[in-house]
């Protein structure tokens, strides 16, 4: 039998849900084919435009696969599996016409979701995920099969109890090569070199990066947050690498107390951990923290899942580790470069007096703060500096540093997040790729300072956070950049949405919270408190169970109304029953009223009424002026007066 697929609206509908929550996460290159089929394929079914032969989707399937394993080096992971998946999905959705295509298609249907489960756990995919489902289910189910909202509503609910068993009781097992994402980098995070234009690269994107409580801590204002991620110091020129990281050396760090606050790191496929500034110590409840020199944290492992860590943070922290040569090194100084650093170092001033010779020379020149200042070169220091004067935070940070150097004053790069959003609601953080920053620090006064060069050049950014800054249009960032009390026009009346916003992401970061800290460990805890109260626990899951299940019976039973008659028929028969006068199969109800009336005389009148009632609504079909509720009114006074 031939089918058509957007005739089919539940299960196209569903197939199309399912596919939309997977493009999200994919270059747009396989987005936009996928897409491209289904509207060709609506154009086939609706205007008979011309299709695919199957063997050219074949030689297309084929073709696919290689370019993703050219790609991706697999087709394990999220990417390569989501890229695979999306664009076999399109391609054989142009090939559907018959049953067998029906359930291949379904087949992939459930693929990604489950696939896209695997892989997400937040909470805003449940209700999409749970709508594709029912509508792939609900098209396989017999046409012919009567209620089938009511059969899946069933199934669903008689599912949940072994759903819930599963989660309490699966064995948490983190398969490595599954979850990895499989691409050459994270989404989130740096590589090992910072080229121009790589942070605002990263900067760019909108989606979260981790989430932090950092209630404990005496930071209340985004412009305090500095997230350490990553620290350079070797350099050529605007481009900045980091050398061999060693453990961190005894008594280099000090500080005053302790405070704790904690991170939740979305996946990266890296092993960078982001630290505070001031953190001393970062813990993770399974796994180990390697902590290297420049207050730097990575994992044992690359981070594949949702991580949780702690850290410890400290006041009035200073790094007091010594320079080395290579804090000192700069490239080859040419042309105006040159000529500023020899200027400046002709003065002799003091190490402090020649920062702010540098300080000034950010501040008094007309630099622009943007996310698109243009393609720079490594070695292109002198036409940022003295031609363009248009960059991100990198570039300001990367120049500064190169800078100080240049003016025998040990400097370094440091890249990570600066800022983020309050969620209120929440009490947390939400740092997002759009606060990925890069500063510098220099060694003055016998400790690592941090110098942030944007703060001069676009103090506004740090004030009111990377979001509300770069929502702005670019003629808005470059004429108000400067001005710390400056603020859009619009925030007051996004106010219902940001607290909206708010709202769902708590809801989100609560839901997360919950499934990532419910671990091997929590099970074990959960199974030894059940150990403990045997009898109770036993009690307690049967009478769930029981009560779960009589729900369902009820909540599904097949109601009929009977009718007037029906009823009366019935009260006649279970008084019947207890008075050893029982109907049998076979007997007509006229029959076994006359029965009743000849063994009970002093029925006679009443059922004899009823009798009557029965035959005119029944056999005659007609309407009677006899009173149903009187004749059950008439019964039960009458009959409580027979004796058994």
């Amino acid at each position: 039998m031939r089918r058509e697929f957007f005739a089919q609206t539940f299960f196209s509908l569903a197939i199309v849900m399912s596919m939309l929550m997977v493009a999200v996460e994919v270059t747009p290159w396989v987005a936009f084919l996928s897409m491209g089929m289904l509207i060709w394929k609506w154009g086939i079914e609706k205007y008979h435009w011309q299709g695919l032969s199957r063997r050219f989707t074949s030689v297309l399937s084929v073709i696919l696969l290689a370019q993703v394993l050219i790609q991706y080096r697999t087709i394990v992971g999220q990417e390569p599996s989501y890229t695979l998946l999306l664009g076999l999905s399109g391609l054989r959705i142009m090939d559907y016409s018959n049953e067998r295509d029906h359930r291949f298609v379904a087949m992939l249907g459930f693929i990604l979701i489950s696939v896209k489960a695997l892989f997400s756990i937040d909470i805003y995919w449940i209700i999409p995920s749970m709508f594709a489902f029912w509508g792939i289910w609900y098209s396989l189910l017999p046409q012919q099969l009567p209620n089938k909202e009511r059969m899946l509503g069933k199934m669903f609910l008689l599912s949940v109890p072994l759903a819930v068993i599963l989660f309490f009781a699966f064995p948490r097992v983190v398969i490595p090569w599954a979850m990895s994402r499989g691409s050459t980098y994270g989404q989130i995070g740096f590589t090992d070199e910072v080229n121009p234009g790589r942070v605002a690269e990263i900067a760019g994107s909108s989606q979260l990066a981790f989430r932090a409580k950092i209630d404990q801590l005496p930071l209340e204002s985004a412009s305090d947050l500095y997230w350490r991620g990553s620290v350079l110091t070797s350099t050529r020129g605007l481009v900045w690498r980091p050398t061999p990281f060693g453990a961190r050396p005894a008594e280099t760090t000090t500080g005053s107390g302790s405070l704790s606050y904690e991170v939740a790191i979305e996946p990266t496929s890296q092993n960078f951990l982001f630290a505070l500034e001031g953190t001393q110590i970062l813990t993770l409840e399974t796994g180990r923290v390697t902590n290297l020199s420049h207050a730097v944290f990575r994992t044992s492992r690359p981070i594949v899942s949702t991580l949780v860590y702690q850290g410890q943070w400290t006041r009035d922290y200073q790094d007091r580790s010594q320079p080395t040569v290579v804090d000192l090194k700069t490239p080859e100084f040419k042309g105006r470069v040159l000529e500023w650093v020899t200027e400046a170092n002709k003065k002799s001033l003091k190490p402090e007096e020649r920062l702010d010779l540098l300080r000034s020379f950010f501040v008094e020149n007309k630099f622009v703060y943007t996310l698109n200042p243009g393609t720079y070169g490594a070695n292109d220091l002198e036409e940022f500096l003295f031609e363009r004067r248009r960059g991100f935070c990198e570039h300001f940070a990367g120049a500064y540093a190169v800078l100080a150097r240049g003016l025998g004053i040990p400097s370094r790069v440091v890249v990570g997040y600066q800022g983020g959003k309050f969620n209120p609601i929440g009490n947390f953080w939400r740092i997002a790729q759009r606060d990925a920053h890069a500063w510098a620090e220099v060694f003055v006064g016998n400790s690592w300072k941090r110098v942030d060069p944007t703060s001069w050049v676009a103090p506004l950014r740090l004030v009111i956070g990377a979001e509300d800054f770069f929502a702005m249009s670019e003629s808005d960032q470059e004429v108000f950049a400067r001005k710390i009390d400056w603020r859009p026009q619009s925030q007051g009346t996004r106010l219902w949405w940001d607290r909206a916003t708010f709202f769902v992401e708590d809801m989100n970061y609560r839901w997360s919270y919950f499934l990532m800290e419910f671990d091997r460990s929590s099970q074990d805890s959960f199974f030894a408190l059940l150990g403990q109260y045997k009898l109770l626990s036993f009690a307690g899951i049967s009478f769930a169970l029981i009560l779960f299940f009589v729900l369902v019976q009820n909540l599904f039973k097949t109601r009929v109304k009977l009718s007037a008659e029906q009823e009366l028929l019935n009260i006649v028969q279970e008084w019947g029953s207890h008075h050893h006068l029982v109907r049998t199969a076979s007997e007509a109800p006229l029959h076994y009223f006359t029965r009743v009336a000849e063994k009970y005389p002093a029925l006679g009148n009443v059922i004899g009424d009823i009798s009557k009632y029965y035959d005119q609504r029944i056999y005659a079909e007609l309407a009677s002026t006899e009173s149903p509720e009187r004749l059950k009114k008439r019964w039960f006074a009458e009959s409580r007066k027979v004796s058994p």
